[in-house]
Parts: structure tokens; sequence; C-alpha cells
């Protein structure tokens, strides 16, 4: 039976007495191998163990740095080398887009030069498309071929009442009056609502007067645009004025000038604009008497000397 010790270490004597045995066999052989252990131990060689283990450890950790140092280090460097080529990239494609711009301003200073020249020949086509049209319609109202309208005075000429043969007005006594018109400043004449051109001419078909193709009858007016304070005045003193005048005194033929505040006088036909031109010799043999031929008309002097060797006689 071994020896009770005589003193309990760390432990009370209640605690010691109702302890099992079991456990406190247990205890005691452990604790007691730990110090068998311990005292067989040669305390100079526990100090050299001790010593290596920290360096081996040290060596250990100090490689996984280094390792790890130089990979970060190499990937350091790496993705230097790529952003330095991502920025020489970046810096490239911005001088290249600044050329591109730089091209395009260039390109737009000169459209912009080229679309001024264009606007300013296109200004001056302007003005001279419009200096034409002005000038073309200045012409036209001139020539008879665009409607006028103004002041002016109208003559109005009928036959005489006692249907005498001299008191008959010809297209001699209408022409003496429209030569008097533009004699004394008229701008534009017409005859019974039909103008007035330089291929216009009233002429006898028969016993009926036609001007512009266009059958008049009596009571003629001939109407001008002119100033109403000195048309009717300078008319009269004109030698057509007064040899009308004589001629309707003389035969009883109803005369009347009256100044009119606004007329507007219709533009001639569009036909007469249509040009002739002389054929050849044998286009001239091969349409006698067909529509090819040429209608002769009476001039003013023609008319002159048939209407007064008619009232004469």
């Amino acid at each position: 039976m071994p020896d009770l010790p005589d003193q309990i270490p760390g432990e009370d004597l209640r605690d010691y007495v109702t302890k099992p045995l079991l456990d406190r066999i247990t205890d005691q052989a452990v604790d007691s191998d730990y110090k068998a252990a311990a005292a067989r131990r040669d305390p100079s060689e526990e100090e050299p163990t001790r010593r290596r283990r920290p360096g081996l450890w040290a060596m250990v950790v100090v490689g996984l740095f280094a390792l790890l140092a130089t990979t970060a280090a190499v990937q350091t460097s790496r993705n230097e080398d790529v952003r330095q080529t991502s920025r020489q990239v970046l810096i490239d494609r911005i001088e290249q887009r600044q050329e591109r711009v730089a091209g395009l301003h260039r390109e737009i200073s000169e459209l912009s030069k080229d679309t001024q020249r264009r606007e300013a020949t296109l200004n001056a086509l302007g003005q001279r498309a419009e200096a034409a049209s002005a000038a073309a319609a200045a012409t036209a109202e001139r020539t008879g071929f665009a409607p006028v309208t103004g002041s002016g005075i109208r003559i109005t000429i009928d036959n005489a009442s006692d249907g005498s043969e001299g008191g008959t007005v010809r297209d001699y006594d209408l022409a003496v009056i429209v030569n008097g018109l533009w004699q004394a400043g008229a701008t534009a004449v017409a005859v019974d609502g039909q103008r007035v051109t330089p291929r216009s001419g009233v002429i006898t078909s028969g016993a009926t007067l036609r001007m512009n193709d266009v059958s008049l009858s009596p009571p003629y007016e001939v109407s001008a645009i002119g100033d109403t304070r000195t048309l009717a005045a300078r008319f009269a003193e004109t030698v057509s004025g007064a040899m009308i005048h004589t001629t309707t005194q003389d035969y009883g033929m109803p005369y009347e000038v009256e100044n009119i505040e606004r007329l507007t006088l219709p533009a001639a036909p569009s036909a007469l604009l249509e040009l002739t031109h002389l054929g050849t010799e044998s286009e001239d043999k091969g349409s006698k008497g067909t529509k090819g031929s040429a209608k002769p008309t009476n001039t003013d002097e023609d008319s002159e000397q048939n209407s007064e060797g008619d009232r004469e006689e």
C-alpha cells in the first residue's frame, strides 16, 4: 500500500477525501510521469534545441516573404509595362484624333469660304435675275405683251348717224388716233380692248375692222395710259389729233375724249410672239396659194391714201 503524502498540494482535505479513488490515482500517475521525465532530462541538451527552432522558422518566413516580394515586384513591373503601353496608346490616339480634328477644322474653313463665294455668286445672279425680270416686265409692258394699269384717257369715235359713206370709221381713222397718242406721250394703247403692239395693225376685212385677228365693232374706244394732266391736250396739238378732230367735225361723227383715273389694258395675244421666217425658193414656189402664203395687210400710208380717196369721192 503506497504511502500517503504528508501534504496534498493544491487541494484541501475535504476535496481530497471526497474525490473518487480512480480519478485521484490517474491524476497522480500522470503528474508523477511528467515529473520523472523532467527529472531525467539533461538541461544542457534542451537549450540548443530551443535555439535552433526559431532560426528555421525565421528562414522559412524570410523565404516566403522574399517570394511574395519578388512576385509582387514582377507583377508590379508587368502592370507598369501595361500602364505605360496603355498610356502611350492613349497618347497616340489622342494625337491622331487631334490631327483629324485639325484637318476637319481646315476642311470646315475651306468649305465656309467656298460657301461664302457661292453665296456671293448666288446673290449676284439673284440681283441680275431680278434686274432681268424687271427689264423683261418693263419691256413686256412697253411692247404690249403684259397687262398694265394706270390713269389715262379714253377716246370714243363712232360712225355718223346719217349712215353716209364718208361718216364711216375707217381703219385709217383708228391708226391716226393711235399714232397721235404715241406722239402725245402715251405708254400703252388699246383699241376695243385689243392691245397695240409692234406687230399689231388695224385692217379692213369687208365692212369690219380687225385688230390682232379680232373683229372690232362701233363705237370704237381707244384707251391710252399716260399723264391725265397733259395727255389729252398734247394729243389735240399733234397733227393726228387735229386731223381726226377735223374729220369728225366735217362728217358728223360722234367723237369724245375723257380722262380716266384708272385704266387696265390687257396683254396682247401670245400668238403674236411667234416668229415667222422666210422659206427657200422651192418652198415659196410650192406654197403659192396655200396656207404658207403671206396675207397682205394695208400699211398706214396705203390706208391713208385709200381712205382719203374714198372720202373725197
